[in-house]
């Protein structure tokens, strides 16, 4: 059985689209943790669980994403192109938007990973990047997505932005937890 030659393009533009919607429900579950806006229904573990489980599955799909780019012919991207910045002649600026998002998701993830050994002020500032990371995203989708003037990713990107933007007005307007749940 024979593999479409297209199959690489393809695969980059799902799992990058797949990426998209999934670091949108991290971020909605995330600043659902930190709200507890649904306390009355939610349980704090069961919130964090989730949004780590989230955002390890965006972080496999990104991974997926940059090997598809690697892989396919369509465009030349070799890891300089994915990792460094002006790395990519291709649209220069959305793919720097690209890169400094994966940079971005490295520092929040990694700093996630070892929370319990770095200093907690620390940890937070670096993961509130994530909501520059999750703007970046859009934007690089939008503009170096082959796909932004399809019908169904509009659809998608507006729901997403709609989530992003309701999560985030939410962290913005709502009581911080007590610090009683802050460590749950």
């Amino acid at each position: 059985m024979e593999v479409s030659p297209q199959f690489w393009w393809y695969l980059s533009r799902a799992s990058g689209i797949v990426a998209f919607v999934l670091l949108t429900a991290s971020l909605v579950w995330g600043v659902l943790l930190f709200t507890r806006a649904l306390k009355k229904i939610d349980r704090a573990s069961w919130l964090l669980e989730m949004h780590s489980w989230l955002s390890g599955l965006a972080v496999i799909t990104i991974a997926l994403h940059l090997v598809a780019l690697v892989a396919d012919n369509y465009v030349h991207f070799g890891w300089k192109e994915l990792f460094v910045p002006n790395g990519s002649t291709w649209k220069t600026g959305p793919v720097n938007f690209g890169v400094a998002t994966f940079w971005i998701l490295v520092a929040v993830q990694g700093t996630s990973l070892i929370r319990k050994h770095i200093n907690r002020r620390f940890w937070k500032y670096v993961h509130i990047a994530s909501y520059a990371s999750w703007w970046l995203t859009a934007l690089h989708a939008g503009l170096a997505g082959t796909d932004a003037t399809h019908r169904a990713y509009q659809a998608v990107a507006l729901l997403a932005t709609v989530a992003a933007v309701a999560a985030t007005v939410l962290r913005i307007v709502a009581p911080r937890k007590t610090e009683a749940t802050a460590t749950a």
